[in-house]
């Protein structure tokens, strides 16, 4: 989970934020920075919210959604509704990321623009666990593919999240990639303050 998400980040930002060229849209990069801000946001939401419980807990206890699984599954499946959101906007806001005097955007060598734009839209999932189960199904973007112009764009991932000893590793796994995404966030904040003015990103 999430593994498209840094390597794709990793991938454009390593060639975007460069010394010697500068990139198409500052109101693009701040977009960016501000899309990229939300999905660390709820990163941290998913992984310290709901994810990590035992189903002993208190508040879970007596509950109007049913058994604590019920409800455990019903908040967390929001939290994830919420991320999968700011994932989206983030991943549409990557792909505009160009250099000057160039029309190509710097994921045009790994996806076809219109492909990867309706597969984003239509169907990215971060991930959702299943009715009456502790099945997470995740449908992220295949970062391994060798024809740029493929119309299949789709990874499928299961995970298992009976035990509370697997949702405590997904969540530190979900917590060192949000540092790594913070990394980049820093990157982006950095480069526009270098580059920019108030005036050129409004």
């Amino acid at each position: 989970m999430l593994q498209d998400i840094v390597k794709i980040t990793k991938k454009v930002l390593n060639e975007a934020l460069v010394d010697d060229k500068n990139l198409n849209s500052p109101q693009n990069v701040y977009k960016l920075y501000k899309n990229l801000s939300k999905v660390i946001g709820n990163v941290q939401l998913v992984a310290n919210h709901y994810l990590a419980l035992d189903f002993t807990e208190e508040f879970l206890q007596n509950s109007s959604w049913g058994d604590p699984v019920d409800k455990w599954r019903m908040f967390f499946n929001k939290d994830l509704k919420s991320l999968n959101s700011s994932v989206k906007k983030y991943l549409q806001s990557i792909s505009s990321l160009c250099f000057e005097d160039e029309h190509e955007n710097l994921l045009s060598k790994q996806y076809r623009c219109k492909s990867y734009y309706g597969f984003v839209r239509d169907e990215y999932n971060i991930g959702f666990v299943e009715p009456c189960g502790s099945m997470l199904y995740v449908t992220s973007l295949d970062t391994e593919l060798k024809n740029p112009n493929s119309i299949y764009l789709a990874k499928h991932e299961k995970i298992d999240l009976t035990t509370f000893e697997s949702k405590k590793e997904l969540q530190a796994e979900l917590l060192l990639k949000n540092e790594t995404l913070k990394e980049y966030l820093l990157m982006l904040k950095q480069y526009m303050q270098n580059r920019y003015t108030l005036e050129d990103l409004l």
